[in-house]
């Protein structure tokens, strides 16, 4: 009787054990996809800005006054130097803050600046709405990272491509809304300026309700990690060289942990990061082209509106809105179909790089030299596709790399092996 009673009591307790287990992983399910939702909810919300694509004509017209100069000169390039200074401390602070609290920073700093859009009267107020629209921008990271510190892995393409078209889908309501507007004179420049204030007030709200990324998660990624690895390494073969050891594990979870124990060794880890640009040429080459492309088409975003004033009669009905809705609906159909193209970037990718850029400065000299609007607008849609496409090519090859080093096997040309 005495082993009976044995085998039940440990039976019962191992089912309850599995229950428990069960219950924690539906929890965790429904908390990354209620999550998910919250975080896209955000991505749209904050994107309908239907007074972004005719800011130029709003700040010249009577609503400000504000000159052709004075645009050029004193107003819009804070929005460069503000991006520029924030952008590398806002990068570390991202991880040290744990997302959540740049998102908030973000979603906040987008308030301040349709504020003073609407209430701002004078050019020191545009310059400061400019600086505080560019710190704005940098803290954009937050929201593109957020979700992959409370998922796992393998839901990174898919998340990826829920935040993408988030973010597609609020832009793209927002200019149709907005090009119908101002083309049926429903409205005014104000009214959109006034549209997206109420927009960007909506998006603080939600920033304040997404849960916090507590150190707890993280760790608990970086030990499902690490027990994935030492798996592998038990079905290895006696005598194959093993580059996941429990002491590299280790590492690796005092790595994650060291932002909130000591801020020094979470510099020396993300030093210790910066290092794959010396193992890995290939990471180093698409990063360098990310960084300069960015640059570049941020520039062209910055003063398009301006070049495509020089070309638009007074009184002309303005398709600005139109243009950016079109370009918002190529990249999103670009984001969607090169999942399904079977290129390998990694070998390809020096060719493609080198080819799409030089027809992407092609593309900018002719858009600074044409008089024609409806020419400008053909460039301009044309040369944000190219970006989009290498965008999401690089997106993917980042993913595919991140998940091979989460794995323990990040060799550079490690697989990808499909032709181009």
């Amino acid at each position: 009787m005495q082993p009976s009673i044995s085998h039940d009591i440990n039976k019962h307790f191992n089912c309850r054990g599995k229950h428990k287990n069960q219950l924690f992983r539906d929890t965790a399910a429904i908390h990354w996809k209620a999550t998910t939702l919250l975080i896209c909810l955000y991505g749209i919300v904050k994107e309908f800005r239907p007074a972004t694509p005719f800011l130029t004509p709003y700040l010249v017209s009577s609503f400000k006054n504000f000159t052709d100069t004075e645009l050029y000169s004193e107003i819009y390039p804070f929005w460069t130097y503000s991006y520029l200074i924030a952008l590398i401390p806002i990068f570390f602070l991202t991880d040290i803050l744990r997302y959540k609290t740049i998102i908030v920073l973000e979603a906040a700093c987008l308030c301040a600046t349709w504020a003073l859009l609407v209430w701002g009267t004078n050019i020191r107020q545009m310059q400061l709405m400019q600086i505080v629209f560019g710190i704005a921008s940098a803290a954009e990271i937050a929201y593109y990272s957020y979700m992959y510190a409370v998922v796992d892995q393998k839901h990174y393409k898919r998340i990826t491509s829920y935040i993408r078209c988030a973010a597609l889908v609020g832009k793209f309501l927002a200019f149709a809304l907005a090009q119908l507007l101002i083309s049926f004179r429903y409205g005014s420049y104000l009214l959109l300026n006034q549209i997206s204030f109420a927009s960007v007030c909506i998006i603080l709200i939600i920033a304040v309700m997404l849960p916090p990324v507590s150190s707890k998660v993280i760790a608990n990624k970086v030990q499902t990690a690490d027990n994935r690895k030492m798996e592998r390494n038990d079905l290895q073969k006696s005598g194959t060289e093993d580059n996941d050891d429990p002491v590299e594990c280790e590492k690796s979870r005092a790595n994650v942990l060291a932002v909130d124990s000591d801020i020094l060794a979470y510099f020396v880890s993300i030093w210790n990061h910066f290092q794959i640009f010396r193992t890995n040429k290939v990471v180093l080459k698409w990063s360098l082209w990310w960084a300069l492309t960015s640059c570049g088409i941020y520039q062209v975003y910055n003063y398009v509106q301006t070049l495509w004033a020089t070309m638009q009669k007074d009184g002309e009905d303005t398709k600005n809105g139109l243009t950016e809705c079109v370009n918002t609906m190529i990249g999103a159909l670009i984001a969607f179909l090169v999942q399904y193209m079977h290129v390998n970037w990694v070998k390809c990718g020096e060719v493609a790089l080198f080819v799409t850029s030089s027809i992407a400065a092609l593309l900018v000299f002719a858009l600074s030299q044409t008089t024609d609007i409806w020419i400008a607008y053909v460039l301009y849609v044309t040369l944000a596709a190219i970006y989009h496409m290498l965008m999401t090519a690089a997106s993917e090859l980042w993913i595919g790399i991140r998940m091979e080093y989460v794995s323990g096997s990040c060799s550079a040309d490690s697989s990808h092996d499909r032709r181009c």
